[in-house]
C-alpha cells in the first residue's frame, strides 16, 4: 500500500472512531432511538467506504501481476485473492445479528 493511500484510508477510520465515539456518547445521553441509529447507519457507511478503499489499493497493487505475470498459477492465486477480499467486504456489509426474543 502506498504511504497517500495509507494515509487516506487511516484519514478516514479516524473519522469513524471520531463519529462512533459521538455515537457512545448520543447513547450515554438519552438521545432517541432515531438520532441514534442514524448515526449508526453513518459509521457503518464510512466503514464500508474505508474497506472499499482497502479493496481498490489492493487491486491496484495485483495489476502487475495479474496483467504482467507470466505465471498462470500466480495471476490465478492474484484473482482469487481480489475475489476473497470482495466477498469478504460484501458478506460483512450484509451481515446483520439476529436479535434476541425477550
Amino acid at each position: 500500500m502506498k504511504t497517500n493511500q495509507q494515509s487516506e484510508i487511516l484519514h478516514r477510520l479516524h473519522c469513524t472512531a471520531g463519529h462512533l465515539n459521538a455515537v457512545i456518547k448520543m447513547v450515554e445521553d438519552n438521545e432517541t432511538c432515531e438520532q441514534v441509529l442514524h448515526q449508526l447507519a453513518a459509521v457503518d457507511a464510512a466503514i464500508r467506504a474505508a474497506g472499499i478503499r482497502l479493496i481498490i489499493c489492493q487491486a491496484q497493487s495485483s495489476q502487475a501481476i495479474i496483467v504482467e505475470s507470466p505465471s498462470v498459477k500466480q495471476r490465478t492465486d492474484e484473482l482469487k485473492r481480489l475475489q476473497s477480499l470482495y466477498t469478504t467486504l460484501v458478506r460483512n456489509s450484509h451481515h446483520y445479528t439476529e436479535v434476541p426474543h425477550e
